[in-house]
């Protein structure tokens, strides 16, 4: 699996290096060894490519189920290492929260983005509580990430990773469940630490183009769902 994911990184760290300006802040926040839950703010769908790229050790990642929509997709997502979970809650997720337990329990890297959607944080989308759930049943700490940059051909993108968020004092004893109150706690406490990175590695002028990228997308999508809709009318 791993071999098949960095040759894939690779491919597209070469073409990053022509399109992008990528700058790496602080990656060395990430320790060698030690299981963690990584997570960030969500841009673009290259973000986690842009991830595996720059830092140094792999990493698994909580992936939409729309991901694996077909046999050839979901044989892709997983030799990338993905695990894959619907975006409407945890109902139906049990069986990816227990593989994103293990891997933790094993020692790896798990990369989650609690918007759960791009720019949720520009949007005011309430963060998903997943990621600091796992962080307390796995007992990891949690290392902050915030990505920018509109992704517009030869722009500059910027990523900086932040210290490991001790939350051991919040872990559920033996035989105890996690108290949802803590969860809220945990996931508040990181999502702040996030915007703390966003804003502290973000211009003006970065925030402009994300928007403005954005917007594009968006109306983009309206036209598609129109054309969609109508053919479904016709049809």
């Amino acid at each position: 699996m791993w071999i098949f994911r960095t040759i894939i990184v690779k491919c597209f760290l070469l073409a990053f290096k022509v399109l992008y300006k990528i700058e790496r802040v602080d990656i060395e926040n990430i320790p060698k060894e030690g299981a963690y839950v990584l997570i960030s703010n969500h841009i673009h769908w290259k973000d986690p490519l842009i991830y595996a790229a720059g830092i140094k050790r792999n990493f698994y990642a909580i992936g939409k189920e729309e991901l694996f929509s077909s046999k050839i997709k979901a044989l892709i997502m997983k030799n990338l290492a993905i695990i894959p979970v619907k975006r409407d809650g945890t109902s139906g997720n049990q069986g990816s929260l227990l593989t994103a337990i293990r891997k933790l329990n094993e020692g790896n890297l798990l990369l989650i983005y609690p918007e759960g959607t791009r720019m949720g944080l520009y949007k005011g989308i309430k963060p998903k509580k997943g990621a600091a759930l796992l962080a307390l049943e796995a007992k990891v700490p949690i290392i902050p990430m915030a990505i920018v940059g509109s992704f517009k051909p030869f722009s500059k993108v910027k990523f900086k990773i932040g210290k490991p968020i001790d939350i051991s004092n919040y872990y559920p004893k033996d035989g105890q469940k996690v108290n949802p109150r803590d969860i809220i706690t945990i996931t508040n406490l990181a999502m702040e630490k996030v915007i703390e990175l966003r804003d502290s590695i973000q211009t003006d002028e970065m925030h402009n183009e994300m928007m403005e990228e954005e917007e594009k997308r968006q109306k983009k999508k309206e036209r598609k769902n129109k054309w969609m809709f109508l053919l479904s009318v016709i049809s």
